[in-house]
């Protein structure tokens, strides 16, 4: 019995001396971040028996996806641009709210001329351009529509039809390159789908282009004010007025008009003070005598051209012909302030 106890004694003895070495504990995993110890599942967990590999976010976008972004680091936006002036018929140049523009409103002088007018409108066309040619998506270079709308989308403010009323909603058009009438009513229904409304409350006509040498007579402004008084029928203007008329001029359209002018605008440039002859005949027949300090020539064929070659370079900026080009203001009725203002103009490509 004796040498059976001391038998199983060592036995017990040399299990506990070998157990450090042949059973080591389970190694905790290797932490590599500060937190809380990794909480394990056990192994009869499915996630663990089929766990699914880890997910990797993608190191670039799909090559489709890669293109516009492409094309705008190489400067390659104004060759999509270009290739579809290449293809277009006609250009419609919006240029939005111009007081959203802060840009454009830093370089207002604080008094007028004929150069800083000139180049204000040139700024604004540009920027224009190059917004737009930045913007381009491949759907529109697919299709190579023959009207291109050129526009920055985030610029163009319409009016709230619940604020119409409280709104003046004036125009002046500029007749650039075109001795089409239907240009008056084009520019008209552009406005009035720019702004969001059915009618605009005043459009003056700047004096239509005319050869060097030659006087302005009612024969040059008869086709353009026939078509105002068609679109004051048909109820999309409610007043319209001349600009830059003497005495006579004014006398033989009031005249010979069926919708009278019921305003007329003076360069101050060209008078001081309003001569007597307009003064008296306006306060006769109810003709606002208003003034204004644009250029005879706001926008010239060259000066289009010019602004469209610097925007977009790969283009032959000389077959575009700019026909019109409107100036819209919003101004709010109470308070005589200007809410908003813009410009928006109509080229067209020669041979088109």
């Amino acid at each position: 019995m004796g040498n059976s106890f001391h038998s199983l004694e060592s036995t017990l003895r040399r299990r506990r001396q070998q157990t450090p070495e042949t059973q080591q504990p389970e190694p905790q995993p290797q932490r590599l971040y500060p937190g809380p110890p990794l909480r394990h599942r056990p192994a009869s967990s499915s996630r663990s028996a089929h766990r699914a590999p880890a997910t990797r976010p993608p190191s670039r976008p799909p090559r489709h996806l890669l293109a516009p972004l492409a094309a705008a680091s190489l400067g390659t936006d104004s060759r999509a641009a270009g290739a579809l002036l290449a293809r277009a018929r006609t250009l419609h140049l919006q240029t939005g709210d111009l007081l959203n523009w802060g840009r454009l409103r830093k370089k207002c002088p604080s008094t007028h001329s004929e150069e800083t007018d000139h180049q204000l409108l040139r700024d604004c066309i540009q920027k224009t351009l190059n917004e737009w040619s930045s913007q381009i998506s491949p759907d529109l270079v697919r299709e190579f529509p023959d009207v291109l709308e050129c526009t920055v989308s985030h610029a163009v403010e319409k009016i709230n039809p619940g604020e119409r009323e409280e709104m003046k909603v004036s125009a002046k058009l500029f007749i650039v390159g075109s001795n089409s009438s239907s240009s008056t009513r084009n520019a008209i229904d552009m406005a009035c789908s720019v702004l969001g409304v059915a009618q605009l409350d005043s459009v003056i006509i700047a004096s239509p282009p005319i050869e060097d040498g030659v006087n302005l007579s009612l024969e040059h402004l008869q086709p353009y004010w026939e078509e105002l008084e068609n679109l004051v029928q048909s109820k999309k203007i409610v007043a319209i007025g001349t600009s830059d008329l003497d005495k006579t001029q004014l006398e033989q359209l009031y005249q010979w008009a069926q919708v009278k002018p019921n305003s007329n605008q003076e360069n101050l440039a060209s008078c001081c003070v309003m001569p007597p002859d307009i003064t008296a005949f306006a306060k006769q027949f109810d003709i606002q005598l208003l003034t204004h300090n644009d250029p005879k020539e706001l926008l010239s064929e060259a000066s289009f051209q010019e602004a469209l070659q610097e925007s977009i370079p790969d283009i032959q900026a000389h077959e575009w012909v700019p026909l019109w080009l409107l100036r819209y203001s919003v101004i709010v009725k109470s308070r005589g302030i200007i809410k908003s203002k813009g410009y928006i103009l109509q080229a067209k490509r020669r041979g088109s």
